[in-house]
């Protein structure tokens, strides 16, 4: 009988713990106080920008972008003072030679690799007891769930290595790529959704997105199902409520006025996709941030 020989597999990032995983909504007047500790932690900016203190300066991350902040690195973060900013916080520890990559980097973040953070945020409410938007947390309690816990693993692994493989390709496999369906796709769903972030005050239809990208309504809901898992109208709703979500914790206008802005024909149709989508009224929405920024959380 032959004799099998086993190939070890190397791994380029290899994920030992994860220290905390938040999702915070916060006030356009937040400031952390700085810190800095023995473990990575990536900042990423989903809505509104934020101001991140790293190497002397502030930079700002603008939606979709992400920095990386390396093992006793001073860093600290704040809004802008304009918009209340959604940021998600990933830390984590990570050995790997090949991380030296995102020292000092402030990245866009691509859409399948948004996936995967998104799936990082999912599978940590599975995984753990502890509330996602407690800045204060120092120790995830764990819920037992070994699955969800060995995925957040994955997830972050594969997040690193995507975005490693993306920035270090050369140029010329960024022109094949260019010419690839994946890349199409890609350019079809930034293009959708940099038009309804433009358009929010509206009450947009299939027929308005697909007539302004040039592109078939069959096509544009093919490319949101692979994308989002859901419809191109449902999405862009999300993305409405997400933005008057912002602009209560804004505090500058009451909630008919901000249904107003918002191109919305009542207070009555505003509130209930609101609650459709956030699971509460914007009252009981504007409470419970009052709540918290009360409380100075």
């Amino acid at each position: 009988m032959d004799a099998y020989e086993r190939t070890v597999l190397n791994k380029a990032f290899d994920v030992s713990s994860v220290i905390t995983v938040h999702y915070f909504e916060h006030g356009r007047d937040y400031i952390f106080e700085g810190e800095s500790h023995d473990f990575w932690e990536m900042v990423y900016a989903d809505r509104g920008d934020v101001l991140a203190y790293f190497n002397d300066e502030w930079h700002t991350l603008k939606p979709g972008y992400a920095v990386f902040h390396k093992p006793m690195q001073f860093h600290n973060l704040k809004a802008d003072g304009h918009t209340a900013p959604n940021v998600m916080i990933i830390s984590f520890d990570c050995r790997s030679e090949l991380m030296d990559f995102f020292e000092d980097k402030v990245l866009y973040i691509p859409q399948r690799v948004k996936d995967k953070i998104a799936e990082i945020i999912r599978f940590a409410g599975k995984a753990f007891t502890t509330r996602l938007d407690d800045p204060y947390t120092k120790k995830l309690i764990k819920s037992g769930d070994t699955a969800a816990e060995q995925y957040i693993q994955l997830y972050i692994e594969e997040m690193l290595l995507s975005l490693y493989m993306h920035y270090s390709t050369t140029e010329e496999t960024e022109k094949n790529k260019l010419n690839s369906t994946v890349s199409i796709m890609n350019g079809v769903f930034d293009r959708a959704t940099d038009y309804m972030r433009k358009n929010l005050n509206k009450s947009l239809t299939i027929e308005n997105i697909s007539n302004a990208l040039h592109v078939s309504q069959s096509e544009l809901k093919r490319v949101f199902r692979e994308y989002t898992g859901m419809g191109v109208i449902t999405y862009f709703r999300n993305m409405r409520i997400e933005h008057a979500k912002t602009l209560i914790r804004d505090g500058g206008q009451n909630i008919t006025e901000i249904s107003e802005r918002m191109g919305y024909e009542s207070i009555h149709c505003f509130s209930k996709q609101f609650k459709s989508v956030a699971g509460m009224s914007p009252r009981e929405y504007s409470l419970s941030i009052k709540m918290w920024l009360d409380a100075d959380i």
